[in-house]
Parts: C-alpha cells; structure tokens; sequence
C-alpha cells in the first residue's frame, strides 16, 4: 500500500460500531486502509477481535472492545473507555443495529421497543457521548447507518426499521447543525439491498437483481464503506447534513 495512500486518515481515530461483520467490518477495514486507527466495538467481541487482527497484521492500527450499544446506563463509559485506547476520537461511524420483517399487524409494544432502542435511541446516546469528545477536539466526522427502507418506507424490512431509519437521518442533521461550529460533520448512508449475512436473511436476497436493479447486482459492503470513507474523510469538509444513496438505482 503506498504512504500517499494512508495520508488521508493519517493521525485519524476511528470507532465503529458493529465493527465485527458486515457493513461495520468493511468500514474498518476501509478507514485502516486510509490510515485511520481503529476501534471496532461489537456486542461479540470475538468476530470484532478477529478482524483488529487481521487489520493488525497488514500493518494497521486496530483494537477491538464490547460494546452493546442498548446498554444506555454505560454509553458513556465505553465511550470514553473507546478514547482512552488511541487518545482521541475523530470519526464516529454508526453502524450496529438490527432488521425486522414483521408485518404491520404483528409488531409489538416489545418488538417495537427493541427496534426502536438500537436502531434509533442507541444511535443518538452513542453520538451524544462522542460528541462531546469532538466538542473538545473542535473537530469530527460523524456517519450514521440509515437505509433505503428510511428513505421510501419498508418494503422487505418492516414498518418499524423503516422508522427507526428515517429518524436516523433527522438525527444525523441534529448533530449537523449542532456540530457545526465545532468542525464537526454529520451525514448518513443509506444503503439499498446489500448482501451482508444481515441482507442474505430478506426475501429480496433470493431475486435475480437484474430484474429490478438498473446497476444489475445486489450491494456488497465494501460499496457502503466506501462512501464512509468520503464523509469520514477531509474530502467532504463542506458536506453536512447530507444523505448519500448507495443502491444501485433502485431509488432516484
């Protein structure tokens, strides 16, 4: 890999949360290829351990920690136990949550409770914690997992994800507006239907995506870390507030 390379998120400190799969493991992976530090937090510290390895033995600097982020009493302590690793934080990219396929007649008081905690009241505490560090630092890049299913409403995810999501974009402009006179950027990803082990348990995994997918191929999550990497990056100093769609043309 060659230095020029790495300079883009040279001295940068990166925690991402569902670092140990997925979306979260390819934004890692991506932001370490930069030179970002890494901090994968992960509710399974094992799968988040074995990519900081991984990331470790090409030459980055990676660690791993448990985090659940629905844990709210102790937000802030892994927070700050998450700074205290590499001495700073300057990027947040919020990517743990989960997916329902409920239909609208079988949500529940606690089904709704459990999506709404990790997908939205989690997304906000954890920002909540870290912004106070970027406060500090007069500077910050947030990036916060929302979906297509926030932008147009369920289709194979269910009305409450689709909820949940869409208040993920209106809490990415809070911390927008808020952050910025500290130099701190806010904005959202909203991925269509990518093929992460999360994406191969939804119907549309088993349609051919050449039928309803102008690009003709389901998402991989290497397509959603890469458009991380231009709001984690100095690239997109003057973008906040923003939402970037990353689904292949399914929605224009």
């Amino acid at each position: 890999m060659s230095d020029s390379k790495k300079e883009l998120l040279a001295g940068r400190v990166a925690l991402v949360t569902g670092g140990g799969q997925g979306i979260g493991e390819a934004c890692g992976r991506i932001l370490a290829e930069y030179g970002a530090k890494v901090i994968l937090a992960d509710l399974n510290e094992k799968t988040a351990q074995a990519v900081a390895d991984s990331l470790k033995a090409q030459g980055s600097e990676a660690a791993a920690m448990m985090f659940d982020v629905a844990d709210f009493p102790h937000i802030r302590e892994k927070v700050a136990q998450a700074r205290s690793i590499f001495g700073r934080i300057d990027i947040l990219v919020n990517v743990a949550g989960i997916a329902g396929t409920f239909s609208i007649e079988e949500i529940t008081f606690e089904s709704w409770d459990r999506m709404m905690d990790i997908d939205l009241k989690s997304m906000f505490f954890v920002s909540q914690a870290v912004f106070e560090i970027m406060k500090e630092q007069r500077y910050g890049k947030m990036v916060h997992m929302s979906s297509l299913a926030g932008q147009r409403g369920g289709r194979s995810a269910d009305a409450s994800y689709a909820i949940a999501k869409a208040g993920a974009l209106n809490l990415s402009m809070g911390f927008a507006l808020a952050g910025a006179e500290y130099h701190i950027t806010s904005n959202a990803v909203c991925p269509g239907n990518i093929l992460t082990p999360m994406g191969k348990t939804m119907s549309w995994s088993h349609v051919d995506p050449k039928t309803y997918i102008p690009l003709g191929r389901y998402g991989c999550a290497e397509d959603i870390a890469k458009a991380v990497l231009f709001y984690a990056s100095d690239l997109s100093d003057y973008v906040t507030g923003d939402s970037m769609k990353v689904n292949g043309g399914i929605y224009m």
